[in-house]
């Protein structure tokens, strides 16, 4: 481990950090890439997944952009460049889930064990990225639990980010189920766990069984609930929220909306229309498999602003 010598530069670094809440595919990423086009916050990416013990020997010998660029060309050589399994475009500054650091294990959330790395992975982008920047956040697995987070960091500030639960359980299924039928060479590179499950036939389909629709209605309905339950503990002044519909529709406004309530500066110079894509936008949902029936979410439907229809 290259960085091994180095640690000692990160017991005075500090860091603001910012997290985006939200379950996975209800378009995280997304509002990860905005907001990362405001050149307004330092993010993890996936040069710092995936070079993680290197970065500062990388930094301090300036041989960063030598690096990025091998993984530029590590990437091509796998036929991966602009092809991650959700459609957003791969490259080694594409903004990046910070769970893949944590662990070489299936524990990717945040946790006694994992707080550690955690802190270490957050001091060493801020060492290395602009100075004074808030740091940006995301993992969804962390979601179910932002109050631990916040206990964690009480300095940390939320933005929520809301998607019609019907659409969610779709998109999540369609995407796990695409992940686990073919091997995706680029988030092998990033989580060395689904390496070696897509190597692991038993094991695979064990994890097939666990994202199977109903599983995954099961979690969005125990997320919905925990945001219900537990948001109104948060400071007014530490959290927002965001609908991923709303997002779509104006990325600018809601974009200049989150910095406003961070109190950051726009960037007037960025065009976030150019990211959205018209298959985001689901049509309503049609497959029994994925009905939302039973899951008592009206709550969580009539505080988002959802119309209750379409979750029969």
């Amino acid at each position: 481990m290259r960085d091994s010598r180095h640690l000692s530069l990160l017991e005075e670094v500090d860091f603001r950090p910012v997290f985006i809440m939200g379950n996975a595919r209800s378009g995280t990423t997304f509002l990860y890439q905005l907001l990362d086009e405001s050149e307004r916050f330092n993010c993890i990416t996936a040069y710092h997944v995936i070079e993680y013990d290197a970065l500062l020997a990388n930094h301090l010998e300036g041989t960063t952009a030598q690096a990025k660029q091998r993984l530029h060309e590590r990437f091509e050589k796998l036929g991966i460049v602009g092809s991650r399994f959700d459609g957003v475009g791969v490259a080694p500054d594409s903004p990046e889930e910070y769970g893949f650091v944590l662990t070489d294990g299936h524990l990717l959330r945040l946790g006694r064990r994992t707080l550690p790395r955690f802190v270490e992975l957050c001091r060493k982008v801020q060492l290395i990225s602009e100075n004074g920047r808030p740091l940006l956040l995301k993992n969804p697995w962390d979601y179910g639990q932002f109050m631990f987070v916040k206990r964690m960091f009480p300095d940390a500030r939320f933005i929520f980010l809301h998607r019609n639960p019907a659409d969610v359980v779709r998109s999540m299924s369609n995407g796990m189920t695409t992940l686990l039928s073919s091997r995706n060479e680029y988030h092998a590179l990033v989580a060395r766990f689904y390496d070696r499950l897509m190597e692991r036939p038993f094991r695979r389909k064990l994890a097939q069984k666990l994202y199977s629709p109903r599983m995954i209605r099961w979690h969005v309905r125990r997320t919905a609930r925990y945001f219900l339950d537990n948001v109104d503990e948060l400071p007014a002044a530490d959290h927002m929220s965001v609908r991923y519909e709303d997002l779509c529709r104006d990325p600018g406004g809601e974009v200049d909306r989150i910095l406003s309530f961070l109190e950051l500066e726009r960037n007037t110079g960025v065009s976030y229309d150019r990211f959205v894509r018209p298959a985001r936008k689901l049509a309503a949902m049609d497959d029994e498999r994925y009905s939302l029936k039973g899951l008592k979410l009206q709550p969580y439907l009539s505080h988002c602003g959802y119309d209750e229809t379409r979750a029969p």
